[in-house]
């Protein structure tokens, strides 16, 4: 209706409905869609039936079909189909994905068509047949044919369409339902025809049979679901192998019981018998005892001896009873190999032939053939001797296996009892308590038993070598019982039980002798440390003795309580050798503390003895004379303040004497009566003593005060006239004062004779009165104050004329002297010092006469002293002098003439009548001086500094400069000291000195600057151009260098010899010059050297991210390819080494990463001189060998993916083509997941593949459980965290519902797909495009994978942001730009470039920016990524 309102011809409606849609459907896209989709589901054994009949059946049910009314299915057929639900699935499989596939793709569909009509203004011309015809060229199967009717109905021109049955890949396949369209020509006798009516089958010779199509669909879905269940799909395999195993096991039971009959030997007459006793003594020789665990305790060593005898008694040990046991068994086999022997000769036929003379033919056939049975039996029997003997071997070597595990099972059990077994004793070590045996004799003690065992049981021999029986058994290693023993696992569980049982037990103990005799060490450390001598001789107080005693005294008391015995399971512990040893320490040094405290109280009473019979003798004294008395009563108070120490001192030998007698020391007769003596003595003291002598001095004390008293009236009497004395005659004349040291020594009596003689009676009658009391008519103390007047007035004449003298010898010496060699800051420094004690004199002696005269005198020369002091300068030169000569007409004769001058002569001539021009002139000799002494410092600085040179690279004849940094300083320092010479405006007298140092310095500073340049140049280029390959290469800058290094060494070679001072060997004649040729020179050969490295990078763009350096020393070694293997790594990132072939030295075959993963190249590398040109080709079997390792990595993957442990870890593949692999099928399955969804085949696609990876996830971490090797541990890590990322985005497509590949919820996600050969090349974002390789896609961008090898190395932990900076970066790289991640520090955005150029196998050159970039570096850098197509990562970008 549509159509006809539009103007279309009613012809053409059909058009509006996109059923009719020139695109193919879902299902009629490839011929094999529909069988690859229902793979899983097809099982069957059919085989195709003869065809031989025509086709007029066929035709005749068509003809039949079409009287019936026009449509598509009738209805009564059509309700139950609406019925069946599943049905709507088949329906949307066959009709809705078309009709989608019509809307997206097909050229007419409805969108197509509006813009057909548009462009028509309404009509167009539409040819219906050529439409139907594109149609039916695009059918293929049944399923086609069958969604061809469905969507046209009767009304299409094409009434029938015929079919054959599809051929099945798998010739054991049975697909009925599966059918393929061909044309009427081309049937096969056995075919189908479909028309919207029904399928119609014909066979050859059968009758036609007619089903509808409705009928067909849910026939072949039943089919399907049927063989899809694993009962019917394995139904005939499994019942095949059922039969098959049932009738197998009773085969193989059948014939194991006949050859078991045949080969056992208790099925043998002859020999059950020995065996039987065999047996017996097999169960004797398991009754054996090894070692014996009775009841007893025992030292070790009387453990071990006692084990050895019951192994080894040659009596009654168990070696002899196993060796009579190895006899009668030995004796047995002896009888049965006689036996056997015997029944070979035996005839039993012969017995019955005695007594039967005549017997007929029959008879002796029967004979004969016994006969023959029962030779073949015995000799069978004979045969069967070397088995029974090597049976009976095993028997007796599994008896004596049983022996010695049996005896680690009841040692073991013994062990577990709580009773004692061993005794230990205990001794302190260094730093624990010690048992006695050690832990470690008990493992000994183990060890040697176990051998003993072993021994034992291995000592009896066997019967393999045994002399009757080597005939009939050979044995070429026959294995010792010693090692079945010692690999036995019940023999090593009870060897390891016992020995942890027993270091427990050890251990245990230990932590017991630790707790309880570890309080006990300090006894034992004060034993160790105890030295009587060194005690002795040290010297002990009372008080120090008492401690050490009463310490003594509490070692003793622990001692009592020491534990003797004590039992730790099987271990008794004996600690009475311990305490033996602890007792005698306090013991013995008590004794020595005794004897030593009795001399201390010996010697202290006799000396207390000896003070109180003093002091009681003093006392007995009565002085009648007052100096006398004075004395007694200073003894009387003496004694009296030493009473109380002595008290003390005798109350402390009372306590030792206690002390003593407490601790039992033997007291002899001598030291009682010293005892007795002094407690008299002190008795007689306190009581008698002291009282009478204070009665005596209360008696005659007031008389002896009064004379005092009288006493000192006389000396006050004596001062003043001294006094008197001092102010009169010669002290106070002044013309005296030339006579000054005259005046001195009449002082000097004055002072001896009275004024002294006085000062020590007043001391004495002071003290006097200190002891006797205070004199009458005074306040408190006699003050002498006469002669304490007398005292002072003495001081001041005396300083005064001393003052005089002083000074008359002063002036003497200064007139009289050479004025050089005065010194006139002392005299400065003496004048105001003698000046301020004239002045200070002459207010103290006010109207003294000499004092007043000194001060004028001395003020006089005061103030010549500036004029002094401007001669004194020692600045002054002759130059200076002359000019002083010449200013007070004195001749000048030389510089010999300044130094005979005196001040006297100076003074005669008026010299200080020149004041200010002196101090012109001194000023003038002070500046010049500064710049002298300043010349003089660079001068000397020079002069002893040698110039600093060292060895470069150890070579005997070759070298450097030091560290000139020093150096350096000093030219700076000293331009500018010298340049502040220059201006000054005393500079006259020395110009020429300074100018030639100025000279000298600005040469040292450009020589310093140039030779620096020339050093770093040479040392750069010596290194390379040492190499011969780049002299060869690089021939005329290897001349120019060679010049160069020639003047380098020569120029060091005249430094060594003559110039090693540094200001010499800058002023070398020429240097300067020189340097600056040599420079020149040496920048030439660089930038020459710089155009040859430039050829090599273009030759091998990735030498453009090495320095210098890096290359040249590749570029050096090109003769030995070897050599380069250490800078591999810095052109392929993770290329450790490269692998040489063994027959072609110089072919290189495989490459090797970090960690040593081999990835072998398609063709081998041969390597030449031109290094550029080899490593390029090893970049080219980098990329071929990894291609080749991913396409059998796919090839070889296996079709049950979550079982990939054999693809995994032993398929000889790169890691990083397995994880290339593994990613490639997980996006093929999440796509097809996807495609199913929003085709409604299953709407719960994504969920079973993520089951599916969830499987595949949980077998890789049961790999990681395995053995690994690290390879192979790196490689799982990777591969598991690449799955878990996996997982994670497959739900949130469905947490996302999303149901299409094309949305972008998929797209967004970094995405492998594999390009078959046979497929359209796919175009990619930088514009080349990709067949039989991979390409990675993410949004709009798609790449092709580089494979760049970057090693077996971990990834990235990919999170949501990992996921934004991919889209991110792929998105810019797809537009031609460059990505830029910002962020904190540390958050990632380096390694996370780095893992994006992991996933597309892209090298990254990780580059870390700094300030000191400049345009050339970044250029060249551009330059190398350019040719080399790799990416960048700049760090740190905001630096540059």
């Amino acid at each position: 209706e549509a159509a006809s309102t539009m103007g279309l011809p009613s012809t053409m409606r059909q058009l509006k409905n996109p059923m009719v849609s020139s695109s193919p459907s879902l299902w009629s896209a490839n011929p094999r869609r529909t069988q690859s989709a229902f793979r899983p589901l097809q099982v069957g054994d059919g085989r195709q039936a003869q065809a031989s009949a025509s086709r007029g059946a066929a035709k005749g049910a068509w003809q039949e079909e079409q009287r019936k009314p026009s449509g598509t299915v009738e209805p009564e057929k059509l309700n139950p189909l609406l019925d069946m639900p599943h049905l709507e699935k088949i329906k949307g499989m066959y009709v809705e994905s078309a009709e989608d596939e019509a809307g997206q793709q097909g050229f007419t569909g409805s969108g197509a068509l509006e813009e057909l009509l548009q462009q028509h203004h309404g009509g167009v011309e539409v040819d219906e047949e050529e439409i139907l015809n594109q149609e039916l060229a695009r059918l293929r199967t049944g399923e086609d044919a069958i969604s061809f009717f469905a969507r046209n109905g009767s009304g299409t021109k094409v009434k029938l369409l015929y079919c054959n049955r599809a051929e099945p890949d798998d010739l054991n396949t049975f697909a009925p339902y599966d059918l393929v369209i061909v044309p009427e020509d081309k049937v096969n006798p056995e075919y189908f025809t479909v028309s919207s009516n029904g399928i119609v089958h014909v066979e050859p010779r059968q009758l036609s049979e007619y089903i509808s199509l409705v009928d067909w669909m849910q026939q072949s879905l039943m089919y399907r679901v049927l063989t899809s269940m694993v009962f019917f799909k394995y139904y005939i395999h499994k019942k095949v192998i059922n039969e098959w195993r049932t009738n197998a096991r009773y085969e193989v039971y059948c014939s194991r019981r006949q050859r078991l009959s045949r080969a056992c030997f208790l099925t043998k007459p002859l020999f059950v018998e020995p065996l039987v006793q065999v047996h017996c003594l097999i169960h004797e020789v398991e009754e054996v005892k090894v070692m014996l665990i009775d009841g007893n305790v025992y030292s070790l060593a009387q453990f071990s001896d006692h084990q050895n005898q019951v192994r080894s008694n040659p009596v009654k040990g168990a070696l002899k009873e196993l060796e009579q046991k190895h006899d009668q068994v030995v004796l047995l086999l002896d009888r049965l190999i006689t036996t056997v022997a015997r029944s070979i000769e035996a005839d039993p036929i012969s017995k019955i032939d005695a007594k039967n003379k005549s017997k007929s033919m029959v008879q002796e056939k029967l004979e004969a053939k016994e006969r023959a049975r029962h030779e073949r039996l015995a000799r069978h029997d004979h045969g069967m001797l070397g088995d029974c003997i090597r049976l009976v071997d095993y028997m007796f070597q599994a008896a004596l296996v049983t022996v010695a595990i049996r005896a680690t099972a009841d040692f073991s059990a013994r062990l577990d009892v709580i009773q004692k077994l061993f005794i230990v004793n205990v001794a302190f070590g260094p730093e624990s308590v010690l048992l006695n045996p050690p832990k470690e004799h008990f493992m000994e003690m183990l060890f040697h038993l176990w051998e003993g065992v072993c021994h034992v049981v291995n000592s009896v021999p066997s019967f393999t070598s045994v002399r009757q029986c080597k005939q009939y058994v050979s044995v070429m290693n026959h294995q010792a019982v010693k090692e079945v023993i010692q690999a036995n696992r019940t023999y090593i569980a009870n060897t390891q039980h016992i020995r942890e049982n027993l270091t427990d037990q050890i251990d245990a103990t230990q932590n017991y002798v630790n707790d309880t005799y570890e309080g006990y060490r300090k006894i034992h450390n004060y034993g160790q440390e105890w030295d009587e001598e060194a005690f002795v001789a040290k010297g002990h107080k009372v008080e120090d003795l008492y401690e050490e005693m009463s310490l003594m005294k509490t070692y003793q008391d622990e001692l009592d309580r020491f534990k003797l015995h004590y039992v730790m399971g099987i271990i008794s512990i004996d600690g009475k050798s311990l305490k033996n040893d602890l007792v005698p320490v306090p013991e013995g040094a008590l004794a020595v503390m005794r004897r030593l405290l009795m001399n201390l109280a010996r010697d202290k009473a006799t000396d207390l003895l000896a003070e109180f019979n003093t002091s009681n003798a003093s006392l007995d004294k009565r002085p009648r004379d007052l100096g006398d008395f004075a004395g007694y009563v200073q003894t009387f108070h003496k004694i009296s303040k030493a009473r109380d120490e002595m008290e003390e001192m005798l109350e402390d030998v009372e306590n030792m004497w206690n002390v003593l007698q407490q601790y039992g020391q033997k007291i002899h007769i001598e030291d009682t009566i010293i005892y007795d003596k002094l407690m008299a003595a002190s008795s007689d003291f306190a009581n008698t003593k002291v009282l009478e002598s204070k009665s005596y001095i209360d008696e005659t004390n007031q008389a002896m005060v009064e004379e005092t008293y009288q006493r000192a009236l006389k000396i006050e009497e004596d001062a003043k006239a001294t006094y008197e004395e001092l102010f009169k005659g010669s002290f106070i004349d002044a013309e005296k004062i030339q006579y000054a040291r005259e005046v001195l020594e009449e002082l000097d009596k004055i002072n001896e004779k009275q004024v002294k003689h006085s000062e020590e009676k007043a001391s004495t009658f002071g003290e006097y009165e200190d002891l006797l009391g205070t004199m009458p008519a005074t306040d408190g103390h006699f003050n002498y104050e006469q002669l304490a007047k007398t005292r002072k007035a003495f001081d001041e004449k005396y300083k005064l004329w001393d003052m005089v003298a002083q000074w008359q010898d002063l002036t003497q010496q200064w007139n009289s002297s050479d004025f050089s060699k005065v010194d006139c800051e002392g005299m400065n420094k003496t004048v105001q010092n003698l000046f301020r004690v004239a002045y200070n004199l002459t207010k103290s002696l006010n109207g003294d006469e000499v004092a007043m005269r000194t001060k004028v005198m001395i003020e006089a020369w005061r103030e010549n002293m500036p004029v002094i002091m401007d001669l004194g300068n020692p600045a002054m030169r002759p130059r200076h002098w002359e000019k002083i000569f010449k200013l007070v007409n004195l001749p000048w004769k030389g510089a010999s003439s300044g130094a005979n001058v005196n001040l006297s002569m100076l003074e005669a001539n008026g010299i200080f009548d020149h004041k200010e021009a002196i101090s012109e002139i001194s000023a003038n000799a002070s500046g010049e001086f500064q710049l002298e002494q300043s010349l003089e410092t660079v001068i000397a600085a020079w002069a002893d500094l040698p110039l600093p040179i060292m060895n470069h690279r150890n070579q005997k004849d070759l070298w450097i400069l030091g560290d000139l940094a020093d150096i350096i300083t000093q030219c700076e320092d000293h331009s500018v000291t010298i340049a502040t010479m220059m201006g000054s405006r005393f500079i006259q007298g020395i110009r020429d000195t300074v100018e030639v140092w100025e000279k000298k310095i600005n040469v040292a500073c450009d020589v310093i600057d140039e030779w620096y340049q020339v050093q770093r140049a040479w040392m750069y280029l010596e290194n390379i151009f040492s190499a011969e390959d780049i002299q060869q290469q690089l021939p005329q800058e290897a001349a120019k260098f060679k010049t160069v290094d020639k003047f380098w060494k020569e120029l060091f070679r005249k430094v060594r010899q003559s110039y090693r001072n540094a200001i010499d060997a800058f002023q070398i004649p020429n240097l300067l010059a020189q340097l600056k040729t040599a420079n020149d020179t040496l920048d030439n050969v660089q930038k020459r050297l710089e155009a040859y490295l430039e050829t090599k990078r273009a030759a091998f763009p990735r030498f453009y991210f090495l320095s210098n350096d890096e290359l040249l020393s590749i570029l050096s070694q090109t003769r030995n390819p070897h050599a380069v293997q250490e800078h591999m790594c810095k052109c392929f990132d993770s290329i450790n080494r490269v692998e040489f072939s063994t027959s072609e030295k110089a072919n290189i075959i495989a490459m090797t990463d970090m960690i040593k993963e081999r990835v072998p190249f398609v063709e081998p590398v041969v390597t030449g001189p031109v290094v550029e040109k080899w490593l390029a080709e090893i970049e080219v079997a980098m990329v071929n060998g990894l291609y080749d390792s991913t396409k059998r990595s796919l090839a070889a993957y296996p079709e049950d993916g979550t079982n990939r442990t054999e693809w995994l870890l032993e398929g000889p593949f790169a890691s990083a083509s397995q994880l290339l692999i593994d990613q490639v099928f997980w996006t093929k399955l999440a796509e097809d997941a996807l495609i199913d969804i929003s085709s409604g085949k299953n709407e719960n696609a994504m969920r079973d593949n993520i089951d599916f990876n969830n499987r595949q996830l949980k077998n890789s971490v049961s790999i990681v459980r395995m053995q690994l090797t690290k390879l192979q541990r790196v490689l799982m890590g990777a591969l598991i965290v690449l799955d878990v990322h996996g997982i994670t985005v497959l739900e949130n497509l469905v947490e996302a519902n999303v149901r299409g590949p094309n949305e972008f919820d998929w797209s967004k996600q970094l995405r492998y797909y594999w390009i078959p050969e046979e497929a359209e090349p796919v175009p990619t974002s930088l514009g080349k495009d990709v067949s039989d390789d991979c390409v990675c896609r993410q949004t709009i961008a798609c790449f092709k994978y580089s494979y760049e090898y970057l090693g077996n190395t971990p990834r990235l932990v990919v999170t949501p942001l990992t996921d934004k900076c991919y889209m991110t970066l792929t998105g810019a790289m797809h537009l031609y730009y460059g990505g830029a991640p910002a962020g904190p520090a540390g958050t990632g955005k380096t390694e996370t470039t780095k893992d994006l150029g992991k996933a597309l196998a892209v090298p990254v050159i990780v580059f870390n920016c700094s300030d000191g970039l400049d345009y050339k570096i970044m250029g060249r850098f551009f330059s190398g990524l350019a040719q080399a197509g790799a990416w960048a990562c700049f760090d740190e970008f905001n630096r540059i």
